[in-house]
């Protein structure tokens, strides 16, 4: 109840402190000293006008929330217009019909407006409530508009950032140092083989180059990619490493961030210790879960209803024996991965240490049409 109360006020704080002092005063000068005659005289008198003047703009205000609610894309402002409106005249002219039916009840019968004289007040109350619809929806659109800059402007900004680490993956000297060494000894040991590194070199070389210039890959796309990327692993660590892939071909065509199942995998093996001893066992596996739209959530925090679907998600997980001497990091690919589901509107991205395992979800992003 109390928490009710709070609410009331932090929202109504002007019809509920502002408007009553007003239409006390508004009433004295309209009734004169009878109003002030008795405490029943200041009830009758009052309490017609106390209500039209406090419940028809809390209605109306009920019908805004809503109406942003229902609404929400800076495009749909005809939409608000149109609803806003309808809404405004109901509750006003509802609210309206009821006080002068109240006030033909008091016994005050001269002070009650004619029919033609009510008609028209409601007219001039009617231009005011379209007046203000029109100042709120201004308010809103400019809003909205300032947030559809803003998050244009961090979608950029994480792409070229997104971009940044593509180009460090395909320039990495360390990298690219490596796999050199791992080439020139498989070609006088194993000539086969090493035209088979080439050819996976080649393959990671070339998505890397295609997935600078999109935010999305299909799932199918980032999966062959990966199995180049970690022949290059398995071809550098022989038996130290090994992937395993279960994920249905159901969720080849569907989408994940670019580069987003490279960026883990990479993480795996530059963490941790690797060896013939201690084999890394990473693993790429599908799980059906809930994903909640970010909007679902905002909703979700403003009432009790929101909308669900189930997703698949994709986990990458592998088991943990950390480096003695751990690597500096800043956590930039899983924070960029985390952002980029955020401003897709996709929930349900997590990261897990239990002591075992290291796992993180991906949600997939369902191709709609």
């Amino acid at each position: 109840m109390k928490e009710r109360l709070l609410f009331l006020f932090r929202h109504y704080w002007v019809e509920m402190i502002v408007i009553p002092p007003f239409l006390v005063a508004l009433c004295y000068y309209f009734y004169g000293d009878a109003y002030l005659n008795s405490g029943l005289n200041f009830v009758r008198m009052t309490f017609p006008w106390l209500f039209m003047s406090v419940m028809s703009p809390i209605a109306c205000h009920w019908v805004r929330r809503t109406t942003l609610q229902k609404f929400k894309k800076l495009e749909d402002w005809p939409k608000r217009v149109v609803w806003s409106l309808l809404g405004y005249m109901f509750f006003t002219a509802g609210f309206a019909k009821v006080t002068y039916w109240l006030l033909s009840t008091t016994r005050y019968a001269e002070l009650v407006p004619s029919e033609k004289n009510f008609y028209g007040l409601l007219i001039l109350v009617s231009m005011c409530v379209l007046i203000t619809a029109m100042a709120y929806e201004g308010i809103t659109y400019f809003g909205k508009w300032k947030d559809a800059i803003t998050e244009t402007e961090q979608v950029e900004k994480l792409h070229l950032e997104s971009q940044f680490q593509s180009l460090q993956s395909q320039l990495n000297p360390h990298f690219l140092f490596n796999s050199l060494n791992v080439l020139s000894s498989l070609i006088a040991e194993n000539p086969r083989r090493a035209e088979d590194f080439v050819d996976e070199l080649s393959n990671v070389y070339r998505y890397l180059l295609r997935a600078n210039e999109r935010e999305l890959a299909s799932v199918g796309e980032e999966l062959r990619f990966i199995r180049s990327y970690f022949h290059l692993l398995e071809t550098r660590h022989d038996t130290g490493v090994s992937m395993k892939i279960n994920v249905g071909p159901e969720n080849f065509d569907k989408k994940l961030p670019a580069l987003a199942l490279q960026i883990l995998v990479e993480n795996a093996v530059k963490h941790n210790q690797i060896s013939p001893e201690k084999p890394l066992h990473i693993e790429i596996v599908e799980e059906v879960g809930i994903v909640e739209s970010v909007e679902a959530l905002r909703m979700r925090a403003q009432r009790s209803q929101h909308a669900q679907h189930a997703q698949p998600t994709i986990i990458v997980r592998n088991n943990l024996q950390r480096k003695a001497t751990r690597p500096q990091s800043n956590n930039v690919g899983l924070d960029n991965l985390r952002q980029r589901y955020e401003l897709l509107g996709v929930s349900g991205f997590d990261v897990s240490d239990d002591g075992e395992y290291f796992s993180v979800t991906l949600p997939v992003i369902g191709v709609s049409g």
